[in-house]
Parts: C-alpha cells; sequence; structure tokens
C-alpha cells in the first residue's frame, strides 16, 4: 500500500468536500487517476469540481502533464494538489 496525501487548493472545492488535505491508502502501482477516481467515489458529485480546464493537477509540485499525466504512478508519500489556475493583469 501507498499513503498519498490530496491536498486541495480549489477554494470551491475545498468547501464542496469539507476539508483542506486527505490521506487515502492506494495499492502498489497506483497512479493520478486512482487517487482521483478514490476520491470521487468518496465525494460523488461535489469532487467534479476537479476536473476542470481551468485546474491543474500537482504531483510533488510538478505539473502531471509533464510526468505522463493521468497516468503518473504514485509513491508511498507523494502528495497531490488540486490547484486553480490563478489569472489577472
Amino acid at each position: 500500500m501507498v499513503r498519498v496525501k490530496l491536498i486541495l487548493l480549489d477554494e470551491n472545492l475545498r468547501k464542496s468536500v469539507s476539508e483542506k488535505e486527505v490521506v487515502f491508502e492506494l495499492p502498489e502501482e497506483s497512479t493520478v487517476r486512482d487517487l482521483l477516481e478514490k476520491a470521487l467515489e468518496r465525494y460523488g458529485e461535489a469532487f467534479k469540481n476537479a476536473f476542470r480546464p481551468d485546474v491543474y493537477i500537482m504531483l510533488n509540485g510538478q505539473n502531471i502533464e509533464f510526468l505522463g499525466g493521468l497516468n503518473a504512478k504514485l509513491a508511498d508519500g507523494d502528495r497531490v494538489a488540486v490547484v486553480p489556475i490563478v489569472a489577472g493583469g
């Protein structure tokens, strides 16, 4: 088993699920996709906000797009953050 911390930095999502950080235990060889599916099972409709185009998913501080996308492998102690894209001028 691997223990992975899911960090919700998107304020609307955090309010929907009533938590900022959650630890999930997943089988070895799990991916970011597996983690997000597990969160979706736990939080249902409230967690669907994580799957918006204006939200980045980061694995240990790096955008998952550079690590294999949703198929990026997770290791024990990893931190996955759901981060809103901030723009302004």
